[in-house]
C-alpha cells in the first residue's frame, strides 16, 4: 500500500484551482445577490404600479405604467444629482422628504436669524436716535434737495 504523498507542484497545481473555483463561486455569489436585489427592487416597483393602476381605473399596460414610472424616477434622480439616480422611487421620495425638511429647517433659521438682526437694528437706531421726528423730516427734505454746490453731482 502505497501512501497519498503529493509532490509541492502537484499541491501548488490544486491549490491554484482550488483559489481559481473560490473566487468564481465568490463572484457569482456577489452578482445573485445584486440580481436577487434588483428584482426585488423592481417586483416591489412593479405591486406599487399595479396598485396604482387599479386605483386609476384606466385600462393601461404594465408596460406602460413602467415606463412612465421610469421616466418620473430618472427626472427626480436628475433634480436630486446623478449620483442618485440608482435609487428606486421610495428612497427617491425619502430623500426629497429629507431635503425638503432640511430647506425648512433652514428657513427658519434664517428667519429667526433675520428677526434678531432687524431687533437690533431698531436698538441701534434707538441708541443714536435715527427714529426721531427731525430724521424723518430730513429724509424728506433730502428727497426735494437739488444739488447746487460745485462738488454736488
Amino acid at each position: 500500500m502505497k501512501f497519498p504523498f503529493v509532490t509541492r507542484a502537484r499541491y501548488q497545481q490544486v491549490e491554484a484551482e482550488r483559489r481559481r473555483i473560490a473566487d468564481q463561486y465568490v463572484s457569482l455569489e456577489e452578482k445573485y445577490t445584486g440580481t436577487v436585489i434588483v428584482n426585488t427592487c423592481l417586483a416591489d416597483d412593479l405591486g406599487k404600479a399595479k396598485a396604482r393602476l387599479a386605483e386609476y381605473g384606466v385600462r393601461r399596460t404594465v408596460s406602460d405604467v413602467l415606463e412612465e414610472h421610469d421616466v418620473h424616477r430618472k427626472a427626480l434622480a436628475n433634480t436630486l444629482g446623478d449620483q442618485k439616480l440608482h435609487l428606486n422611487w421610495d428612497q427617491l421620495i425619502t430623500e426629497v422628504a429629507r431635503l425638503t425638511g432640511a430647506a425648512e429647517a433652514w428657513m427658519a433659521d434664517y428667519d429667526r436669524e433675520k428677526r434678531r438682526a432687524d431687533g437690533l437694528q431698531k436698538q441701534l437706531d434707538d441708541a443714536f436716535s435715527l427714529d426721531s421726528a427731525e430724521i424723518a423730516e430730513g429724509a424728506s427734505w433730502q428727497s426735494r434737495r437739488q444739488a447746487k454746490l460745485r462738488w454736488d453731482k
